[in-house]
This record gives C-alpha cells, structure tokens and sequence, in this order.
C-alpha cells in the first residue's frame, strides 16, 4: 500500500489532458501518479496521432503551452493563413480581420466581407450596432433556442445560414445550426469576432498532438516525481462520505493521494463511478443526458508543388471543411471532414471517390493521379453535442466530492469540445490543487 505524500496527485488518464495536468503540478512540486488504460481515449480529435488543430488566436492557453514547450523548430513552420469560405459557385473568398482599434475593426472585416450579400451584411451590422449601443439586448432564452432560430429572427437569409453561419458552426464547434444552442453560438461569434484583430487570426500548427504536445511534456516530467502505471483492467474507485478514499487496482495495491483527477470523457468517467453517486448527486446524473457526435475525415496524400497550409470551408452538403498541410517535398495532406450521419449510406469506396471528386472541385488543376494513399478515419466520439440545454449538463472541475476534480474537453470551460477546451480543464485543475496560477 502506498502512504499518501504532501501533495501527492493522482490522474486517472494519461492522454492529453491527463498528461498536461501532471506537466502543470510537476511544476509545482507535486508528486503524482498517472494512471492509463489501453481503453481510455480523449476522443474529440484529441488523439496521439490527430494533427494539432488549427489555432484561433483567442485560443490563448493553446498558444501558451506550444510557446512553452517549443524547443526546436518543426520540419515544418506553424503559419498564419486566412480562414476561407468556397462559395457555390467555385468563387474562395476569406474573411480579414481588419487592423483597426475598437469597434472599427469588426465593421471593416463585416463589410468586405464578400461571402455574405450585401442585405445580410447590413442586417447583421445593425443588430450588433444596436447591442453594442444598448438600444437593444439579447433574448434571455438563447439557451433554449437554436442557432438556425437566432439567425433567422436577425435578418439573415437561408443562402447566409447554408453557406456561411452553417459551416462556420460546424469548424467551431461541430455542430450543425439546427442542432446548435444559440447561445454559444453567439457566445463564440463575440469571442472570435467582436473582441481584438487578434482574435480572429489563424495559425496552421504542423505535426501531431503527440509531437509537438505530449512527447515535450512526458520529456519535461520530473523522474523522482512522477509515476506511470499502464492497468490491465479498470481500477475500483472508493469514497467515504464526502471524500474520495482511495483507488483499489485489480493486483490488490491500493492508491491513496490528497487529491484525484479524472482526465476522461464523460463515458469512461461514469463507467468509473459508484451508482449511488450517479443516482444520488446532479454533478454526475447530469453527465448521462450528454451526448456525443460521430466524425469521418478522408485524409488524401497529393503531389503538390504548392506548401501552403489552408482551411477551406465547404459548401458542399457531404464535406464541411478541408484543411491542406505540407508533409514532404513536392507533397500534401489534404483531410476532408464530415459528419459521420451524412456520409452513413455509403461504404468505403464511395465515400474515397466523393472525396476525391471533392478534393478536385476545390482543386481543379489537380489531376486524380496525384492522389496517391487515401485513409478513411472514424472517430464516434468527435464532437460533444451542443443543442439548447447542453450548457447546464456540462461539469465544473471541482466536483462536490472534495477532494475529486474532473478534467476534459467536455466539461465547462466556455469552449466547444477542442484542444482550448481540454487545456483550459487542466489549467483549472492545477490551479486548484496548488492554490495558485500554474
């Protein structure tokens, strides 16, 4: 049995946000235990092996840990690139947040902005300006209403919903506008656009989650500090009356820390809870009405003599965004995304050739022979359902067992279920273990 430590810490999960935890309280001196299971998986895009998202520049934890934890230049330089609407009618147009002070640089970039009509523009335009001087607020019940409603009752046209509002929403947040709660679709749309230029910048981040986040962290931990335990079956979880007691693996060993972590999505978090929690405390019971959306990403290798990376959303009704990464001389990464419900009815070669016939449209000077190696990737758990009502089911760190924390892209950051959303969690969760900024 092990005795428990000033401090001591132990994580349940030992992906990305589990591993960004213990980075952060090494840090601080605490000593800690990671505990990992061949079964337990971020999801959410969030693999060893997925690419580093796309980085807005309000991702502002995002861009922290990478600064941190850079020590040498990748293969290939993280890039700034416009965010790029393809219209119906082939036309790329992007949207360029204008460098001007306050309030002027959201007008500008609204106004030259060529993927929306005119009318749709100057609609959108005035229900800001009347927020933004008061004349007028936001509905009390954004929570109960859907992004597609919100849009409609502002002015904005179904041609501005389908190919604008509709694919902005699924790249942020995976979520169609019929399925969205208005609320945080609004609650982003000010984050991104309305605050500083910055904001609202790109940044195409090159390699892998595993590359440029986690193996730095693990190379970063503390030997003399840090323990690593890969179980073979899940640990038992035991509680006192308001406390976590301790973690009782399959070997008969018993884990004891001040404080216990779990870094797991919400599935393999219930899986790991008594009943009586689960029943008895709406912290938990609230976590079995979440529910999680289906993802397919077609990734194509192209022989391309142009290395620029570029996010392109789509207007097509089966792929919603693309996203260009170099990876070799005279070679590119295309990954075409979708929901998984859209592309269900066809099997593995037709959802290749849609892709391919995708790919060419965008691409027209690229001749289906220089598409080499295709890979069709399923990830069930690739977004967090975001509809009205979502908002009050999604936990807090601090649970209401004391000494119980819970981590993940999924729970209450002010985020969609992203790599911001997961960093964030466990920035908290450091902090409050030490009592101080980690």
């Amino acid at each position: 049995m092990t005795a428990p430590h000033s401090q001591a810490v132990l994580i349940l999960g030992a992906g990305l946000t589990g591993l960004t935890i213990a980075y952060h309280l090494s840090r601080q001196s605490c000593h800690i235990t990671l505990l990992d299971h061949p079964e337990w998986r971020d999801g959410f895009w969030l693999n060893p092996s997925d690419p580093v998202p796309i980085l807005l520049g309000c991702y502002r934890e995002s861009h922290r840990l990478l600064h941190a934890l850079d020590r040498q230049q990748p293969p290939y330089p993280d890039r700034s690139i416009p965010l790029e609407f393809r219209l119906p009618d082939g036309r790329h147009v992007s949207y360029q947040s204008a460098r001007l002070p306050g309030a002027f640089q959201w007008m500008m970039s609204l106004f030259s902005f060529q993927g929306l009509a005119w009318q749709d523009r100057w609609k959108l335009f005035s229900h800001v300006e009347r927020i933004w001087e008061q004349a007028q607020t936001l509905p009390a019940d954004l929570e109960n209403r859907t992004a597609d409603e919100w849009l409609l009752a502002t002015g904005q046209s179904l041609e501005a919903r389908e190919r604008i509002w509709g694919r902005l929403a699924h790249w942020l947040t995976g979520n169609d506008l019929a399925r969205l709660s208005a609320a945080t679709f609004v609650q982003l749309l000010s984050t991104v656009f309305l605050s500083d230029a910055s904001d609202a910048r790109l940044l195409s981040v090159s390699g892998s989650i595993e590359q440029r986040l986690m193996m730095p962290m693990k190379q970063s931990l503390p030997h003399d500090r840090i323990v690593f335990r890969t179980l073979t079956s899940p640990p038992l979880l035991r509680f006192d009356e308001n406390k976590m007691r301790d973690v009782r693996l399959r070997d008969g060993m018993t884990l004891r820390a001040h404080w216990y972590i779990i870094a797991l999505p919400h599935q393999q978090l219930r899986a790991l809870l008594p009943e009586r929690l689960l029943t008895r405390l709406a912290y938990f019971s609230h976590m079995t009405d979440l529910t999680d959306l289906g993802g397919l990403v077609v990734q194509l290798k192209c022989r391309s003599s142009v290395q620029t990376p570029r996010l392109v959303l789509l207007t097509g009704h089966l792929f919603h965004q693309l996203t260009v990464a170099p990876s070799g001389p005279g070679e590119i990464v295309c990954r075409l995304c979708a929901m998984a419900d859209s592309l269900e009815n066809l099997n593995g070669d037709q959802v290749r050739d849609a892709a391919i016939a995708e790919l060419i449209r965008v691409f027209p000077n690229m001749a289906p022979e220089d598409i080499s190696v295709h890979e069709i990737i399923r990830e069930p758990h690739a977004t967090l359902s975001l509809a009205p009502g979502t908002a009050r089911l999604r936990p807090l760190q601090q649970s209401p067992i004391q000494n119980l924390l819970v981590a993940g892209g999924w729970t209450d950051t002010g985020w969609p279920t992203n790599l911001e959303s997961a960093l964030v969690s466990a920035h908290r969760c450091s902090e409050i273990v030490t009592g101080r900024p980690a």
